[in-house]
């Protein structure tokens, strides 16, 4: 933790605190009983949303995602701001002591930017529903109005944190953090609309109006992480699979999780969709499984000096990853033609069925480029690995022959070079641990 991000933090709960006071300053005194029996359903159930919070990977760390944004949106609609702020001073800090790993710093951080955001959010909806009683039709303005604020600020506040913890640049970040297409906030925002539904039947059932909408919720959340944690199994084990394969090799290992990196890289830089990101990360990571195969055994530790027939022989591990792939259910059809086309060239020179241009599926090609890249910036028996400056003349020279151009393009105007060497270098290290377990 560097002194930036300690600053970072002092300011973002000083201003939590100065929302809090304005909250409490313009909050009703009297609480019923009526009130604080819903309240503490509500904390109840923004609790059970951190309890069943999704862990998944992001980089190096681990990121989580919960829909504790829905009882606290609908606490900030049926109640006065200061019992939301508190809502919120409650959950977070219990939720990080039981739930997470407990560190003091991201304790006092998620509950003075959760306190911000979800405070500014509540005045906002109070300031625009004052004098609106029933919560209805003339309730929807200010509550989208509540929830662009909410995510807007919570947004900006998370990737300036992040930005300044890792020293890179905030525009950067932000497109790190909001995803391709901006789909992480869509998402959200698209199903906010629950927590005014719940607010509305809160307001005529009472207490059972929000377990009717808000309970089947969360079971639908628990089929979702067991669908999460099957699809995270399964992608471990095809790790596992690929660097088996790779510690064949010494000059190669890692390779193939250096490119599945590389070509999400390449995929974000062209504003591709989430899904299809999915899709390029896997097809990337198994784009050389065709080498399992016993024939290439031998060839696999000589690429630099292989006779014509093993050339050609070389060439059909593409088509033969492709065919084994088939074989397995759990692999989406476009993952398959990724792995199959990924040699393909952009002049129709490639294989295995000659190509051209954009017959070549997109994924396939950036793989291709991904793969190149990889190779260029790594070191070979035979040869040292090529300086950026190297690396981009080669690109440079290829586009519109062995690579699309168009993505060339942008790759160097987004420096993903300068990202990919620093991707190689620090993958490397741990590709070494990984594979000494393996020999061991």
């Amino acid at each position: 933790m560097n002194l930036r991000s300690v600053g970072f933090i002092a300011a973002i709960a000083i201003a939590a605190v100065v929302v809090s006071a304005v909250a409490l300053g313009v909050s009703s005194p009297e609480i019923t009983r009526h009130d604080l029996a819903g309240w503490a359903i509500f904390v109840g159930l923004g609790l059970l949303s951190e309890g069943m919070a999704v862990t998944f990977s992001a980089g190096k760390r681990d990121a989580k995602s919960s829909v504790l944004f829905l009882p606290l949106f609908a606490c900030a609609i049926s109640f006065e701001p200061a019992l939301l702020m508190l809502a919120v001073l409650l959950i977070v800090p219990i939720s990080e002591l039981f739930f997470f790993k407990p560190l003091p710093w991201r304790a006092v951080f998620n509950t003075a930017q959760l306190a911000l955001c979800f405070g500014t959010a509540a005045l906002v909806y109070d300031a625009l529903a004052s004098g609106n009683e029933a919560i209805g039709a003339a309730s929807i303005g200010p509550f989208l109005a509540m929830v662009g604020v909410n995510f807007v600020l919570n947004t900006f506040i998370v990737t300036g944190f992040m930005a300044v913890r890792a020293g890179e640049s905030f525009l950067l970040m932000f497109r790190r953090v909001v995803g391709p297409s901006a789909a992480n906030l869509f998402y959200d925002f698209l199903a906010s609309p629950i927590a005014l539904v719940a607010a509305i039947l809160y307001q005529q059932l009472y207490i059972t109006g929000v377990l009717l909408i808000l309970l089947p919720l969360y079971l639908i959340r628990y089929s979702y992480i067991s669908k999460v944690q099957l699809q995270v199994a399964n992608t471990d084990l095809l790790k596992v699979l690929v660097i088996a394969i790779e510690t064949r090799d010494p000059y190669t290992s890692g390779h193939s999780q250096r490119v599945s990196t590389l070509a999400t890289e390449i995929a974000t830089d062209l504003n591709c969709s989430t899904r299809f990101i999915r899709k390029l990360e896997r097809a990337a990571l198994l784009h050389d499984i065709g080498k399992i195969d016993a024939r290439y055994s031998e060839l696999i530790s000589k690429p630099h000096d292989l006779t014509p027939d093993e050339r050609e022989l070389i060439k059909t591990h593409a088509a033969r990853g492709a065919d084994l792939l088939e074989t397995l259910s759990m692999v989406e059809r476009d993952v398959v033609k990724a792995v199959r086309h990924h040699h393909e060239r952009w002049d129709g020179q490639g294989y295995p069925a000659g190509l051209r241009g954009e017959e070549i599926p997109l994924a396939a090609r950036i793989i291709m480029l991904s793969d190149s890249i990889d190779a260029m910036l790594s070191d070979r028996p035979y040869r040292a690995a090529l300086t950026i400056e190297a690396t981009e003349a080669e690109l440079r020279r290829c586009a519109g022959t062995q690579f699309d151009p168009t993505i060339v393009d942008r790759i160097l105007e987004r420096r993903t070079l300068q990202r990919a060497a620093a991707i190689i270098a620090t993958m490397a290290q741990t590709t070494d641990a990984e594979t000494a377990v393996l020999a061991s």
